[in-house]
């Protein structure tokens, strides 16, 4: 009711200042800060959350556990990255000379190769094993979307670090868990750490008008395409024993906030 009472009291004031309005810039007329809402130009709904799906190459630090002396993952799967699949969702927490949020995500990785043979030889067998990563993450994030909010500016970079936990698996030739013959199970999980900085495109000044729809009818207040280079040490956390599975990479996507 509140949110519909100022809603009328904001087309109110659109309609008695046409003219005005028609005079405004495009950063003026899309980007309001919170101070702004209070004051009742509801051009931009309240903002307080934001969903992440990013896509990148992919490589396991498996054999780096071994020091050179053994390339277990090289000699199974190839040295090729493949790719891994992310969303996070993010609750922001602070709106002043940038935007502050913490974030949950979690990811996908998937590759599969000719399994050895369960007699620990380590020759080819005629079967499938397939190699999967689900890995999950924990942030702090800073988004620099000051100049976005006050001017306009499409360009946002932004940071994040925070703590892993990935959940690892392989299969064999039946899609059971792959075991070594001597009581070893292929599945485990892995603790970590990662930091992550990037760039965020704000794609609103391609179309304000259908940004504005977007903001509101859905509530949507930007829309960005967003390029993020990632460092994961998905290692343990120094205790041994632990696959490593992390990795540093790339990966580009989509982000909605709202």
């Amino acid at each position: 009711m509140k949110r519909a009472l100022l809603a009328l009291t904001a087309l109110g004031g659109v309609v008695a200042a046409a003219p005005a309005a028609r005079a405004q810039t495009f950063a003026e007329d899309t980007f309001r800060t919170e101070g702004d809402l209070v004051a009742g130009n509801r051009f931009k709904t309240t903002q307080r959350f934001a969903f992440e799906l990013r896509f990148g190459p992919y490589l396991p630090d498996v054999d780096g556990e071994f020091n050179g002396t053994r390339h277990p993952y090289r000699d199974y799967y190839g040295s090729d990255s493949h790719l891994l699949t992310q969303t996070e969702f993010d609750y922001e927490i602070f709106h002043r000379f940038g935007t502050v949020a913490i974030g949950a995500g979690i990811g996908y990785y998937s590759v599969s190769a000719t399994s050895p043979v369960a007699d620990g030889s380590g020759q080819p067998s005629g079967d499938k094993s397939t190699f999967k990563i689900f890995p999950i993450s924990l942030s702090a994030v800073y988004r620099f979307d000051y100049f976005l909010e006050r001017r306009g500016f499409p360009l946002v970079p932004f940071g994040k670090v925070g703590v892993d936990w990935a959940y690892w698996q392989i299969t064999d030739g039946n899609d059971e868990i792959a075991t070594d013959g001597r009581g070893g199970r292929g599945r485990g999980g892995t603790p970590g750490w990662h930091a992550a900085a990037g760039l965020a495109l704000a794609l609103d000044f391609f179309d304000p008008e259908a940004a504005r729809d977007f903001d509101s009818d859905l509530g949507v207040n930007h829309t960005s395409l967003v390029f993020q280079f990632t460092h994961a040490d998905i290692s343990g956390l120094g205790s041994s024993g632990r696959m490593h599975v992390g990795d540093t990479n790339w990966s580009l996507g989509l982000m909605f906030q709202f």
